[in-house]
């Protein structure tokens, strides 16, 4: 029964989600950034040090950047292949929730968990960027779920140590995914939770020795070879990257005490409407003794102790949350499954689903306004980019009118089993609907002058961009190029090696000196900078084409 449904849950779960996976131009910087540190990796056959355009990075560790080399390495540069591998971790977190759903309490809360988890939004959203987050995420649950297990088997089984192992070995991924959040957090939950249940043999049997020689093992090598290799990396990435980030607001990053409170909520759409009810059903459970009573608080202490640790934090991010999404999801499978089994209970989901028809009946309106009125309500730049998106906003309005009539249909006839499998599918066909939609609505992307230079680059020819660093151009080209003018995340690695500034620079005499000079150069700039060159680069200016927010320019008068 286990090896089926997870098969099923597999074969529907990865089609959907990699459905038109690789219909949009990678979004800039997030997407742009992680593909180019694979890309580098292999064009360099440097996998440890990670490098961006040539210049040192050294704000995460590689764990995933190794996964995107090979899954490009395997299947090409294409959007499609640089997004598989988040695509796979997000999989692989939905069947995780299934898992652990079942283990804690049946197959039911499990099925409904894996179908509330793919079918959230912010979930299904960060499935679809290429982005540290989902990975880690998945690997914090991994571990976190893995303790659950063990401590549920006989202390001496094979079965423990499997779990206990596999705690370790999780959390060592997440440490070499996004660093030192991998050890700190399941340590803070695993802890607290001991301490509250006040199960102190329990330090004797989840094999600390022999657990911490494994994480270890795993994890400190590639801290000392990039180290040996770049003394300057400890104290950026310790000090810089890890506490700075959490003590101070030195990455522009500050947020309210609630934003990750106020980012659940909306990125739990469409199942806003039991994510309050499923919490304190949670928080209550968590205070008898039974052993559900036991997992129960477990689940609590992970959502609420890594929520609170993120909401005191000075940087805060939406894609932090990923490691509070599967207990989220299974808070609200549990409280699903225990009203549907209840008839009286379904009284209790007529609320929630009475809120998801209303969200519904509100997307299809907006969807509406947009597609009729949106150009006029909107001005400038705004307009421009929400006529992009126009063509699908009928689509858009006529599946959210469709599941908001189902909806209210079923909720008439009080049935909470159809009005979930209608919010399911419904909820399934909105998001890739958006999605797609999004595919031309990409304004800071070059992709369309990188098709077009492609055409015309020689290996020879050098491509300058001017005053902006349009981070997907160099996974588009294949290739390294110079930048002038910039400043941003790699100024500490430009700073590390002199010799990069043969192709990152700030002198602008530099710039007229190559582009004057007997070789063809092609430049990228943004629109705004374009009388101020002209003005400069004349009479060896021509232009060759242009997006919304950029211009591709050749020092040629041809």
């Amino acid at each position: 029964m286990w090896i089926r449904d997870l098969a099923v849950l597999a074969v529907l779960i990865g089609g959907f989600f990699l459905l038109f996976l690789g219909h949009r131009p990678l979004a800039v910087p997030s997407e742009a950034r992680y593909a180019e540190l694979g890309r580098e990796m292999i064009h360099s056959g440097d996998w440890i040090t990670p490098r961006i355009n040539g210049i040192k990075y050294f704000e995460k560790p590689p764990l995933f950047y190794w996964v995107q080399a090979a899954a490009t390495g395997l299947f090409g540069m294409s959007e499609f292949a640089l997004r598989l591998a988040t695509t796979l971790f997000a999989v692989a977190g939905s069947l995780l929730a299934y898992v652990v759903g079942r283990k804690l309490f049946d197959r039911s809360t499990g099925i409904v968990s894996c179908a509330v988890m793919s079918t959230m939004l912010l979930w299904f959203a960060l499935s679809r960027i290429i982005l540290l987050d989902v990975p880690v995420g998945v690997f914090l649950s991994l571990s976190l779920g893995a303790f659950l297990f063990a401590v549920r088997d006989p202390p001496e089984s094979r079965a423990r140590k499997f779990w206990i192992y596999t705690m370790y070995v999780a959390a060592a991924a997440a440490t070499l995914t996004k660093g030192l959040i991998g050890i700190v957090f399941p340590g803070l939950v695993i802890g607290t939770w001991i301490v509250l249940t006040w199960n102190w043999r329990l330090l004797t049997q989840v094999r600390l020795v022999g657990g911490l020689l494994v994480f270890l093992l795993l994890t400190v090598p590639w801290h000392i070879l990039v180290g040996l290799k770049s003394p300057e990396f400890f104290h950026f990435y310790f000090v810089h990257e890890h506490w700075d980030r959490f003590t101070t607001t030195v990455h522009g990053r500050t947020q309210p005490w609630w934003f990750f409170f106020a980012i659940l909520f909306v990125g739990s759409f469409p199942w806003i409407g039991f994510v309050l009810q499923s919490i304190w059903r949670n928080l209550a459970g968590s205070i008898a003794r039974s052993d559900e009573a036991k997992a129960n608080l477990f689940l609590a202490l992970w959502f609420w102790l890594i929520l609170i640790f993120y909401s005191v934090s000075d940087s805060k991010l939406i894609p932090y949350v990923t490691p509070l999404l599967i207990p989220m999801a299974i808070f609200v499978g549990r409280f699903l499954v225990d009203a549907f089994a209840d008839p009286d209970g379904e009284t209790s989901l007529l609320p929630g689903f009475w809120i998801v028809a209303g969200f519904a009946g509100v997307l299809a309106l907006a969807a509406l306004v947009v597609g009729i009125a949106g150009s006029r309500i909107f001005g400038g730049e705004i307009s421009n980019e929400i006529e992009l998106v126009r063509p699908m906003m009928g689509w858009v309005c006529l599946g959210a009118l469709v599941a908001c009539i189902a909806l209210v249909f079923t909720l008439r006839r009080r049935s909470m089993l159809m009005a979930f499998a209608i919010t399911v599918v419904a909820t399934g066909a909105f998001l890739l609907t958006v999605d797609t939609s999004m595919a031309d609505f990409q304004p800071r992307s070059v992709k369309p002058l990188a098709e077009d230079l492609l055409k015309r680059l020689k290996p020879e020819d050098e491509v300058i961009a001017y005053r902006t660093y349009p981070q997907d151009l160099p996974v588009y080209l294949g290739r390294r190029i110079s930048v002038v003018g910039w400043s941003g995340e790699l100024d500490f690695g430009r700073a590390a090696e002199p010799a990069t500034q043969a192709w990152m620079f700030d002198d602008e005499a530099e710039l007229w000196r190559r582009w004057n000079a007997d070789r063809t150069v092609y430049m990228i700039l943004p629109t705004h900078f374009e009388s101020t060159v002209r003005a400069t680069a004349e009479p060896r200016y021509r232009e060759i084409a242009r997006t919304a927010r950029h211009i591709l320019a050749v020092n040629s008068a041809e």
